[in-house]
């Protein structure tokens, strides 16, 4: 029942009611008039007047229109915000016996049939996983260019090496007991392969600063194919006997990056600090060295650069945040 219909319905009950209650007090009076007379209320009549007067009141009634009601608005669609713009989180875990930080951006969440790059970064010595989220503010950092559009969302994996000698293991298999490059390539990129939604070989890079960018260019010429990109920020190029004894040579990417063929080279970023006295050198070393065997004739990106500060987090920051925007323009959104 419509509101119109509901006010003429009740407006008409109201007469009717009220011509009722005139003819049971016109019935009273007569009563009263008569004395004794019985009261018969249903033999009771209105004049014809009283009559015609209600019914006129009721037709007037009904034929008046009610304005209308205002439509109800529409609620106001709450936008959508897009995926790319949408802060990650940082998840920990113990994988191996190791601590492992995992940056998940916030698209993985609202994107359940993507799947997304990883890029692994590894810490300095002594050092730990931790550093990269205080000292680095890596979260905000690809927070904000992620959603800037200059890096497709990505996995950011942060483990500890945790070396028997003050988490001094070089990301290597060491004289001295540790098996953190063969925990690194069996245990945590299959772990994360599995645990994640994750590209696989063509989607993965690795990166380091100090003694990590040692282990990330390492890593990747000791076993090829295994990453698409690599990065070294201030880094070292030659393996400390102390640890490597013996196979110091076969860990020292100045050496043996002479020896990789040239189809399984790979995008390589190679930065230092202006002002860093410790790795500065070995730096400069390295970008000869590449300069030398034309490492991008092949076909493979090859980006060295210099940046202000020394040996700390002002070079490795900017060295970072200059790399993964090199990155961004070879990994595209897809």
């Amino acid at each position: 029942m419509t509101r119109e219909t509901r006010r003429r319905a009740g407006l008409a009950a109201t007469l009717v009611a009220a011509l009722l209650g005139a003819i049971l007090t016109t019935a009273i009076a007569v009563r009263a008039r008569g004395g004794s007379a019985p009261l018969s209320v249903a033999t009771a009549t209105p004049s014809p007047a009283a009559e015609a007067t209600a019914l006129a009141e009721i037709a007037t009634a009904a034929a008046t229109p009610v304005p209308a009601l205002p439509p109800t608005p529409a609620p106001t669609p709450v936008p959508t915000p897009p995926p790319d713009s949408l802060p990650g989180h940082v998840v920990t875990s113990s994988i191996g016996g190791h601590t492992v930080l995992v940056y998940v951006p916030g698209a993985y969440a609202v994107e359940p049939a993507s799947t997304f790059p990883v890029v692994y970064f590894l810490h300095g010595s002594p050092g730990n996983a931790q550093g990269w989220i205080d000292g680095g503010r890596m979260p905000a950092m690809l927070d904000g260019l992620i959603s800037g559009g200059r890096l497709r969302p990505i996995l950011a994996v942060f483990p500890d090496d945790q070396g028997v000698v003050a988490d001094d293991s070089y990301w290597g298999n060491t004289s001295l007991g540790d098996t953190v490059e063969t925990w690194f390539v069996s245990t945590l990129i299959p772990t994360i392969d599995t645990t994640y939604r994750t590209l696989g070989a063509g989607g993965r890079g690795i990166a380091g600063l100090s003694a990590g960018g040692f282990g990330s260019v390492n890593l990747a010429l000791r076993h090829p194919g295994l990453f698409s990109w690599v990065g070294s920020y201030s880094g070292v190029f030659t393996g400390p006997t102390r640890l490597f004894g013996a196979d110091s040579a076969a860990n020292s990417p100045a050496i043996t990056i002479d020896n990789l063929p040239t189809n399984e080279r790979f995008a390589l970023y190679v930065g230092g600090g202006a002002q860093d006295t410790d790795f500065g050198s070995d730096t400069a070393a390295m970008i000869s060295t590449l300069a030398g065997l034309d490492w991008s004739a092949s076909g493979a990106p090859l980006d060295a650069e210099w940046v202000p500060g020394p040996h700390s987090w002002e070079a490795w920051s900017a060295e970072a945040k200059d790399s993964l925007i090199w990155l961004g323009s070879m990994w595209g959104r897809s």
